[in-house]
């Protein structure tokens, strides 16, 4: 069964500046959460990031987020 995991993935920018982007991943446990955001900024070419935190939805921000499967999103 697919479950929302809210996923903070840490970058450090030319700066020196370390930014923190949150995702939500639609994913059947936290390691297939990890593998699919990783999969989709590796098609993004994008490098030197480190999963800072993955925690699966409570029942409310699940059926706030009303994930499809395998879906991505970026959190505000």
């Amino acid at each position: 069964m697919f479950w929302p995991f809210l996923t903070t993935v840490k970058f450090q920018n030319e700066d020196g500046v370390v930014v923190r982007f949150e995702y939500a991943v639609s994913a059947t446990d936290r390691d297939h959460a990890k593998s699919e955001l990783k999969r989709r900024l590796l098609d993004q070419e994008v490098f030197g990031y480190e999963f800072e935190k993955v925690t699966a939805a409570t029942s409310l921000e699940a059926m706030a987020l009303k994930l499809p499967e395998r879906c991505v999103m970026l959190l505000g």
